[in-house]
């Protein structure tokens, strides 16, 4: 059965079918005119599913790595400020899905537990934890240091750049350097490593506050680029419109050499059907506490009274009578704190507290828990291969609550590799 999706159809590059034995294709159009497919065997029921819902949750439940292309064309990337690497993962699938291989030159990050991470899953990539201005200390306009032209010549050709800078100082939940904070500067090293290394593509992921930085630090590097000779767009996208099983909006800058980028036209040709909570972490309900990973965080008397009361009472919002003093919705409106999901609608934003039920819209919705590790990672879109490490609740919390989905570096991927 041929995916159709009503309304979204003009310039879609990406098509489904379900085949006989339980088999889904997934066929992706290059620029060429020529067509790539993959297969996945589902082991899952897919009754009434579509095709592409059936695909991608069969490649979210694989508990082994999938198969790369056997290929030799290869995709060399480098993914700064990588957190565990979410783009990554996301660029890879859309390397298989385009018969290449991708190879993970280097990540950089300033935090070693997350590049632990990285390199359990992309174990072939240098590591380097380390301010990312160490490794590039020039200005953007000057002639290339001793230590960047030392790196350039190390990594070779770079396809593609990928990385998400700092966001602290654009979130808003950051309410003391909102959009005027120094580490926001650090966008620009992304220029300043294509100056250096000219990567044919380029993607950067922020909140989309950083286009509201005082320092104009997304429109800085946009003229830089430009000024490079690379093609430059930029928006604002909703993963929730790709799939994820979660409404998380993130600011999006791509560029490149050969392509003429369209943020927009990379999520359209991709775009599918809202996704729920269900759909992604359905069987993962009553799955036996044995790994860290399924462990909820065990709540104290109080708290499991409130999640008892939302439940006693059929509610997803506690009222105020149940709340502390400086979470009553009369001072606020924040009331998605101590809020319960819902099961058939897309979760709300995923941050570092969804295993503590003060700190968001986190309990699940027909259990008497938070969600697990585990249910995070799926609404993350990480597949079920995906190494986290056997770190502290609160290190694997971070890694994943921090993470960018992978289906967003996935559809960014295809629109420029393709």
């Amino acid at each position: 059965m041929q995916l159709a999706l009503p309304g979204l159809q003009e310039a879609r590059v990406e098509s489904f079918t379900f085949l006989p034995d339980g088999v889904i294709e997934r066929s992706l159009q290059r620029r060429d005119g020529s067509v790539s497919a993959t297969q996945l065997r589902s082991s899952a029921d897919t009754t009434g599913m579509r095709a592409d819902a059936a695909f991608d949750l069969e490649w979210l439940r694989s508990t082994t790595r999938v198969g790369a292309a056997n290929s030799q064309n290869v995709v060399r990337i480098v993914d700064l400020f990588s957190g565990c690497g979410g783009l990554s993962v996301g660029i890879g699938e859309a390397a298989r899905g385009l018969g290449m291989h991708l190879d993970a030159v280097l990540a950089n990050d300033v935090d070693g537990d997350v590049l632990d991470v990285f390199s359990l899953n992309f174990p072939e990539a240098e590591i380097i934890c380390a301010p990312v201005e160490t490794l590039f200390d020039g200005a953007c306009g000057d002639q290339p240091t001793p230590t960047e032209i030392e790196l350039a010549d190390r990594l070779g050709p770079i396809d593609m750049l990928i990385g998400g800078p700092p966001c602290q100082g654009h979130s808003n939940v950051n309410n003391h350097t909102r959009h005027d904070d120094p580490k926001n500067e650090l966008y620009l090293v992304m220029a300043r490593f294509c100056e250096v290394v000219r990567p044919a593509h380029v993607i950067i992921e922020n909140v989309p506050g950083v286009e509201r930085d005082r320092r104009r630090v997304a429109q800085r590097t946009w003229a830089i680029l430009e000024g490079l000779g690379y093609a430059v767009d930029s928006g604002v996208v909703d993963a929730s419109h790709l799939g994820v099983a979660q409404r998380r909006k993130r600011s999006i800058t791509i560029a490149s050499l050969s392509v003429e980028p369209s943020v927009k036209q990379a999520v359209r040709s991709l775009e599918v059907h809202e996704r729920s909570l269900g759909w992604a972490i359905a069987d993962l309900v009553d799955v036996p506490p044995i790994s860290h990973m399924d462990q909820a965080t065990q709540p104290n008397s109080v708290t499991k009274s409130r999640i008892d009361y939302l439940f006693d009472n059929d509610l997803y919002n506690l009222p105020d009578s149940e709340r502390p003093d400086c979470h009553r919705l009369k001072s606020h409106s924040y009331n998605s704190v101590y809020g319960r999901m819902h099961w058939d609608q897309p979760s709300p934003t995923l941050t570092t507290g969804f295993g503590t039920m003060g700190r968001g819209r986190f309990v699940h919705p027909l259990r008497r828990r938070t969600i697990t590790p585990h249910e995070a990672a799926r609404i993350q879109f990480f597949p079920d291969f995906f190494n986290f490490g056997s770190g502290s609740r609160t290190l694997i919390q971070k890694v994943i609550g921090n993470a960018v989905p992978p289906k967003l570096g996935y559809a960014l991927g295809v629109h420029l590799l393709r």
